[in-house]
């Protein structure tokens, strides 16, 4: 796993949705990184911190919530500038907590936005009439998969013939897989079925491909569309 892996995940490892086989990469990453870990560790104690303030938060906070953190610091900076003398003495003193409790305030607020608009969403993805030869180049003749751009209950009904075990999920835009889980594929009225959470909540819209396979075996590919 490289540190860039590592943050596109960090918040699913947080909130405990990896699958057990991305979390130890995750943990063997963090194991070997200091810089990931040191970051990690600050992304907990803000959100522990985010936790502490809940209701606390102003409307003013959540205002400045919604701006970029860097318009807000050149806000406070003017200000200090606009000051006289002994008051800039005074601030550059307290500068530090006060900064730190900006930053705190943003997340939270920012955190506390993305948990109200980000609430998971159940989907479908019915795969049971796609039929491709084992090993054929071309793609299947049908419509993509429809992806909504939110944290998915996903439950993808596996072609025919496929049968019960272990499955792996990624969701590919090029070279990059964005999104990944695993699930037990089980029988359900004859069709193998997945059931994983599958978070597109900070994808661009486009389209993708939706890569399928059971233990190490060959990907099925699916082009996928996330609107």
């Amino acid at each position: 796993m490289t540190c860039k892996q590592l943050e596109n995940l960090a918040t699913d490892y947080l909130e405990e949705t990896l699958s057990s086989t991305r979390r130890q990469e995750f943990e063997a990453h963090l194991a070997t990184c200091p810089k990931c870990k040191r970051q990690l560790d600050e992304m907990r104690a803000l959100i522990e911190a985010s936790h502490k303030l809940g209701g606390k938060l102003t409307d003013e906070w959540r205002a400045r919530a919604a701006g970029t953190e860097g318009e807000f610091f050149e806000k406070l900076q003017a200000r200090t500038r606009d000051t006289q003398q002994p008051a800039k003495h005074r601030y550059r003193r307290l500068a530090p907590a006060a900064c730190v409790a900006a930053v705190v305030a943003i997340f939270a607020g920012v955190w506390l936005h993305q948990q109200s608009s980000h609430k998971s969403r159940d989907l479908t993805v019915d795969l049971s009439h796609w039929v491709r030869a084992r090993g054929a180049e071309e793609q299947p003749n049908e419509q993509p998969v429809q992806l909504e751009r939110a944290r998915l209950n996903l439950t993808i009904r596996l072609p025919i013939g496929e049968e019960p075990g272990e499955y792996q999920v990624a969701l590919r835009r090029g070279e990059s897989t964005v999104v990944q889980g695993s699930s037990a594929g089980n029988l359900e009225n004859q069709i193998t079925s997945l059931h994983l959470q599958f978070d597109c909540s900070r994808l661009s819209p486009g389209a993708y491909v939706l890569a399928i396979r059971q233990d190490q075996r060959v990907w099925e590919e699916y082009p996928a569309i996330v609107h």
